[in-house]
């Protein structure tokens, strides 16, 4: 019997998944930015478990708050609804959302690189908890987006042209996050082709700021299979995010109050129960004052 390689497998599917995304994005270089981002949406859909749906679009919580748009969505399809509007655009509600990423053309100045944090952390900012009310039920765990990152939404940028330097983009992760709460930060930056950085934990390179060290950076020509590295630390992350059903209770609350024209007897206040005018209790009253 011939031998199974693990690592030749994973070896060939991160080049030829390499391959085929470069081919994508090289056959339409006139692209615009939208349909640029498309191309990235159908490499993750055909890459990652079909239980989730890759969209664009705006996160929202309980609250109110909606994030602002948002390149890549993925979400939990099958546990909560998606809401879209007449003019197309698609509204998920947090707590069935697992990532979330921007996709840059090029990224060339520290206030780029900025944008696409703050524009990552509309999301991550939002209630998962759903004001506590939040629970996933196949892990039987109430929600905490706070303080456990198996309950934040993961969250990356994806430079697919010009980047800043490698170190500079390190550096500029390392003073954003010293001004953020925790769980706030981004997980993961990756400059197809170029490098790829996250946070280093005790057990080595890893995406979890919660338990993060120190910020580490990886370059492709010391590690050809970034993208595959990617891949892994997305599809990792998003297996084990835990996700909730709409709490409806929670995010329907102004429409459990509401005002109607009220048909009721008017001699007496407050009006009695409308049971107690049926003609049985009439009788059965009748009969008591007999």
């Amino acid at each position: 019997m011939a031998e199974f390689d693990l690592s030749l497998l994973l070896k060939s599917a991160g080049e030829r998944m390499a391959s085929d995304l470069r081919e994508k994005l090289v056959s339409h270089p006139g692209e615009l930015g939208a349909e640029r981002e498309e191309i990235i949406r159908r490499f993750l859909t055909a890459y990652l478990p079909k239980r989730f749906e890759i969209s664009t679009g705006f996160a929202f919580d309980c609250a109110g708050r909606v994030s602002k748009q948002l390149d890549i969505i993925i979400a939990d399809g099958g546990l909560s609804p998606r809401f879209e509007t007449s003019g197309g655009r698609r509204y998920y509600p947090c707590e069935a959302v697992v990532g979330v990423g921007q996709v840059r053309s090029a990224v060339t100045s520290r206030r780029e690189l900025i944008d696409a944090f703050d524009n990552l952390e509309s999301a991550k900012a939002l209630d998962r908890s759903a004001n506590g009310r939040a629970y996933d039920r196949g892990h039987g765990e109430a929600i905490d987006h706070i303080g456990n990152h198996l309950h934040q939404i993961f969250t990356f940028l994806l430079i697919t042209g010009k980047a800043l330097a490698g170190e500079t983009v390190r550096e500029a992760l390392f003073d954003h996050v010293q001004t953020r709460e925790v769980h706030l930060w981004p997980n993961v930056i990756l400059a197809l082709d170029r490098f790829l950085v996250t946070f280093c934990c005790d057990t080595g390179v890893c995406p979890n700021p919660m338990d993060a060290r120190g910020v580490a950076l990886k370059y492709a020509d010391t590690e050809p299979g970034l993208l595959l590295r990617f891949y892994l630390l997305l599809g990792g992350a998003i297996e084990v995010i835990r996700t909730s059903g709409l709490p409806y209770w929670e995010y329907l609350q102004s429409a459990n109050q509401w005002d109607a024209e009220v048909l009721h007897w008017i001699f007496k206040n407050p009006p009695p129960l409308l049971r107690s005018m049926t003609k049985d209790s009439i009788s059965r009253r009748a009969e008591d004052d007999d």
